[in-house]
């Protein structure tokens, strides 16, 4: 069954079928600074979960709980008395990362952040575009839209044992909301006239005045009629809970890890099963859709990906499928490559050093459910939605972690795009 969708995955490589689509990413950007665990020289310590780190000790201990659980998790370390000063710099940030893997695709890429520095902007693709108001509105060149001197760094501890996975230091950019800047935002229609999609994230730096800032950048989602995906990231409950009830009902997108996932399920009171089963996982996608505005689901974990529908969705269910092939091909060519792919990587596509997860989940829900050829396809009609699931990847010696969650979503979203200007 493996080779079946081995064969899958080497068609899409060799035509990734995707392109010219109009995306604008916004709202959280910084320049990242990765270390190797084993490059630490640090030993594991008593793990503890904790949502912020002051010290070395600190995140010693929740270093300790992301390897020993196989988590990929953020905290505020903006207050960490510790200087790191090893480790290669790069440009990070959901919706940078996302806006620098989305130029490469031959699709045209619009990037906000309220606070841009120059450092951060000339590490952006130079073919991106930045709303710029200076007295009048108008699209520049990102390397010319630079506003402040201030640059936000966050430090990316990686470690590949017992499963491949990340720690986030979080530093806190004074000044940053999720949200547009005035001048930005009396033109946002502009802007929404020259895009089909739009690809939100940084709700999860809420900080300060949360609901005033929540509030504000709702009335701005409001406005736009793309149509509007939110990429999640760990948090802490309260601002899950921020997001679900004042963000995901005006929006049709989310993307979303397992831990993120499991977090969000707390927000609603559900208690699933820890690794997350993937027809609990559809239970969970299928209540955000029913109680939410919500169209479209996507999860990612470290064993399958599943993405949920309302059945009327607007793209038909083979390019749904395809387009978390192509995600999953552009996450899994960065961890081989160790940057950010771009349409040339694509082609061949060996299991040298890949190889593809158990199919347990995709026929445990295909008993449950009752469903001939699921495990096969990976597709299926379910009461009133329409369901995709694909194994993950795993790549044996990934040369890079960071922002492969991003690189899916972003790209299963983007490839959905393509196929509707194509309509």
């Amino acid at each position: 069954m493996k080779d079946l969708w081995r064969q899958k995955f080497r068609e899409k490589a060799e035509k990734p079928g995707i392109g010219g689509f109009q995306v604008l990413t916004a709202f959280n950007a910084n320049i990242d600074r990765k270390i190797e665990f084993s490059d630490l020289d640090w030993s594991l310590v008593r793990p503890e979960e904790l949502d912020e780190v002051s010290n070395v000790s600190d995140v010693k201990k929740v270093l300790s709980y992301a390897i020993q659980n196989g988590e990929n998790l953020e905290v505020d370390a903006s207050r960490l008395q510790y200087e790191f000063e090893i480790g290669d710099t790069s440009v990070g940030g959901q919706a940078a990362i996302m806006a620098n893997f989305l130029s490469g695709l031959e699709g045209s890429v619009t990037f906000y952040t309220p606070l841009l520095s120059d450092k951060l902007a000339q590490n952006i693709d130079e073919k991106v575009l930045h709303p710029y108001f200076d007295g009048g509105f108008k699209l520049k060149n990102v390397r010319d839209s630079a506003n402040t001197d201030r640059t936000k760094e966050n430090i990316i501890i990686e470690f590949k044992e017992p499963k491949s996975g990340r720690l986030i230091l979080s530093d806190k950019l004074r000044g940053f909301g999720p949200y547009f800047r005035s001048g930005i935002t009396d033109n946002i229609d502009l802007i929404d006239e020259n895009i089909q999609g739009v690809v939100l994230s940084g709700f999860h730096n809420l900080r300060g005045n949360k609901e005033a800032k929540i509030e504000k950048s709702r009335h701005q989602i409001q406005r736009i009629d793309s149509k509007i995906h939110v990429e999640l990231a760990d948090t802490e409950k309260e601002n899950f809970k921020l997001i679900r009830e004042n963000i995901i009902p005006f929006i049709e997108s989310i993307g979303l890890d397992e831990t993120e996932a499991l977090k969000l399920a707390e927000t609603l009171d559900k208690d699933y099963s820890r690794p997350l089963k993937m027809g609990e996982a559809f239970d969970l996608l299928k209540g955000l859709i029913d109680e939410t505005d919500l169209a479209r689901c996507h999860l990612h974990t470290y064993r399958y990906h599943l993405l949920v529908t309302e059945k009327e969705y607007s793209v038909d269910v083979d390019d749904i499928f395809d387009g978390m092939i192509f995600g999953e091909i552009s996450a899994i060519k960065c961890a081989e490559k160790g940057r950010l792919p771009n349409l040339e990587d694509f082609g061949d596509l060996s299991f040298t050093d890949i190889h593809v997860k158990n199919l347990d989940q995709h026929e445990d829900f295909a008993d449950f459910f009752d469903l001939e050829n699921f495990v096969e396809t990976g597709k299926a009609s379910i009461e009133d939605y329409n369901v995709c699931a694909i194994p993950t990847l795993i790549h044996e010696e990934p040369d890079r972690l960071v922002g492969m969650g991003d690189l899916i979503s972003s790209g299963a979203f983007a490839y959905e795009l393509s196929k509707e200007s194509g309509q």
